[in-house]
């Protein structure tokens, strides 16, 4: 059985990604990236949404996997704060962007 603190670390950090998603879509909607594109905040967001799926599966079951996570979640955090302070140059051309 799950210690009851590892589950309220997993419904918080659920909560933490889900937010961290939307800021995501927020960035490709702002730079008008498609999600079907090979741009590297594309691949970050399917990362980090493939962690949020199994944040609530048995995955993620100690407190050690809850740690893991919260540095991943820091991390992410601070990499989508880079993000939206200062502008990115999308990696391909606007010919490729309307394929």
């Amino acid at each position: 059985m799950i210690n009851y603190e590892v589950i309220e670390y997993k419904e918080i950090l659920h909560e933490l990604f889900a937010g961290m998603l939307a800021d995501i879509d927020r960035l490709l909607k702002k730079y008008n990236i498609p999600e079907s594109s090979t741009e590297p905040l594309v691949i970050f967001q399917k990362k980090i949404n493939i962690i949020w799926l199994d944040i609530l599966s048995r995955k993620y079951s100690t407190m050690e996997d809850m740690m893991q996570l919260k540095g991943i979640y820091l991390f992410a955090k601070e990499y989508i704060e880079e993000l939206n302070s200062s502008p990115i140059e999308v990696i391909f051309d606007e010919e490729n962007r309307n394929k």
